[in-house]
């Protein structure tokens, strides 16, 4: 019964993500006609895809075939494998084209089996470069070779996402002398000793001005007790009150003098901000792919082993 409901509940994920996609396939998206992939792993890449799109405001579109359409047959399927290759070269360009893809778009057919990477020429520039993508295509087909699908898939987007990623960070971060991970290690001790300096200020503040409210007079009534009614300054109420006020307002004062106004001093990548993609649109497309089928083209099942 867990098992049923498990299902299910992964299908109507899948469909509800994948209807939201569907409509804008040409801005990022899956599109499984080839029965290639796992609802689970659909779901999984397409979190990435909108990761991708949010961050970098780069697409990664993914289209598969069960087979080379009719209007495809006469540009694809050819005797000759040089010639072959160029067919599907020149059909998976004219995809990405049609659907004006600013990034990626991997195609993938079943019968024969084949898969084909595109990259934008203006998104080969900074975002993903050749190199990425000939790294991209044999990792693929290393993964496919062993039908291995829903690996293929999760790896791909996810390495697409990785490597953007990280040529994004790389631009952002060249005008300083100092890594990311170097500016906040030493800002940390920074951090860490402001902190401490100015709640023992707020604390020496606030525990002056208890004193000047309960044991200012310095005076004793008739029972022989000091003036204030807290006894001897205040005591353990004074002090516990002085300590809550003066951590307060040595936190107060660090986050308004250092101007952080978060509860974290993190450093903030700006690829992972709006605003810190990559400008530029693709216009004309480039690829690469290769065959991951035996002699006869192959056939394998969709899904995976992930």
């Amino acid at each position: 019964m867990k098992t049923l409901t498990r299902r299910l509940f992964l299908s109507a994920l899948a469909a509800t993500l994948l209807l939201g996609t569907a409509g804008a396939l040409a801005a990022g998206g899956i599109q499984d006609d080839g029965a290639f992939f796992s609802e689970f792993a659909k779901v999984n890449a397409t979190g990435t895809i909108t990761d991708v799109s949010t961050r970098l405001h780069k697409d990664i579109t993914v289209q598969t075939f069960a087979s080379v359409p009719e209007d495809m047959k006469s540009t694809v399927l050819h005797s000759d494998k040089a010639a072959t290759n160029r067919g599907f070269t020149q059909w998976a360009e004219q995809l990405a084209r049609s659907k004006k893809v600013n990034g990626v778009f991997i195609m993938l057919v079943k019968e024969p089996a084949h898969l084909q990477v595109v990259v934008g020429t203006d998104t080969q520039r900074q975002a993903f470069t050749l190199s990425d993508r000939a790294t991209l295509v044999q990792r693929m087909l290393g993964q496919l070779k062993q039908k291995k699908n829903d690996d293929a898939l999760i790896d791909a987007v996810n390495f697409i996402f990785e490597t953007m990623n990280s040529h994004r960070s790389g631009v952002a971060t060249s005008f300083g002398s100092k890594t990311p991970a170097a500016q906040q290690d030493s800002s940390s001790w920074l951090s860490v000793i402001v902190i401490v300096v100015l709640i023992w200020l707020g604390f020496s503040l606030i525990r002056g001005l208890f004193r000047a409210m309960s044991g200012g007079c310095g005076g004793v009534n008739n029972m022989g007790q000091p003036y204030g009614g807290m006894g001897g300054g205040g005591g353990f109420l004074q002090n516990l009150m002085g300590s809550m006020f003066g951590v307060a307002a040595g936190m107060w004062m660090y986050d308004h003098f250092m101007g952080t106004h978060s509860y974290g001093a993190r450093p903030v990548d700006p690829a992972n901000t709006d605003g810190g993609g990559f400008t530029g649109t693709d216009t004309d497309y480039t690829s690469s792919g290769g065959s991951f089928g035996d002699d006869s083209g192959g056939d394998f099942g969709g899904g995976g082993d992930f």
